[in-house]
């Protein structure tokens, strides 16, 4: 019987169709489950006992798929192990068995800013370079960053931020989204000493993953993005 733990840096939001999403923050890496792999994982993350989840979860379908649910279990414990999405102690027996594999999407991402041009400049580049950090720095950096601002950004400050970096992004010849973008306006306003959340979270049928910042209790974004209120924040810097 193998005891699971969740990471601390692993971060989950369900959504109403079945499915839930994870995002680890030391990769930026997302990664999609669905509703049977969504409950495996909540008996887990409740118990922390394999065997006891799968028993759990395989109660709900026909005694004839009891070992198919058994089968598809093990293979999601692998796949999670393998992923650094949970960790396990060996069994009493020594043994160590564990969670159908979850799909791994990538960092897709898109969002926008307006101030001083050289300010806006400065903060991209820093973005940049603080996205070529393993994720869980860039973390670690970003929260570091706000916690010493000793303001909290406004919302037409955070409106003016994203599009002043927005507006030099065009001039760079790589990518430049959401992700970039968002993290780019946090740093803007933090060069400044003003605070803002930056936002990554994930939107359902189909799976779609944002990054953006609120400040002023509100979301920030940019006129072609619309309103987020089908996102769910899964991470808050």
């Amino acid at each position: 019987m193998a005891a699971f733990h969740i990471p601390e840096h692993v971060h989950e939001s369900s959504g109403p169709h079945g499915g839930t999403v994870l995002l680890d923050a030391r990769t930026g890496q997302w990664y999609a489950m669905n509703g049977t792999a969504r409950a495996l994982w909540s008996e887990w993350r409740e118990s922390g006992d394999f065997d006891a989840g799968v028993r759990t979860v395989a109660a709900r379908f026909p005694p004839a798929l009891g070992e198919r649910v058994r089968t598809d279990a093990g293979q999601l414990a692998e796949t999670l192990l393998r992923r650094g999405l949970v960790s396990a102690e060996p069994s009493s027996d020594g043994s160590e068995r564990c969670p159908r594999p979850v799909r791994r999407a990538g960092r897709g991402f898109s969002a926008a800013p307006r101030r001083n041009r050289s300010g806006a400049t400065a903060a991209l580049v820093v973005a940049l370079c603080l996205l070529r950090l393993p994720f869980g720095v860039t973390v670690r950096v970003v929260a570091a960053l706000t916690s010493r601002c000793p303001r909290p950004a406004t919302h037409a400050q955070a409106e003016q931020a994203l599009a002043a970096v927005r507006r030099v992004s065009r001039r760079y010849p790589g990518r430049v989204a959401c992700l970039e973008l968002s993290l780019a306006a946090t740093v803007r306003l933090a060069l400044a000493g003003l605070g803002a959340r930056w936002c990554l979270g994930s939107a359902d049928d189909p799976y779609r993953f944002h990054a953006w910042i609120e400040a002023g209790g509100r979301p920030v974004t940019s006129p072609s993005e619309g309103e987020l209120s089908g996102f769910r924040k899964v991470l808050t810097v």
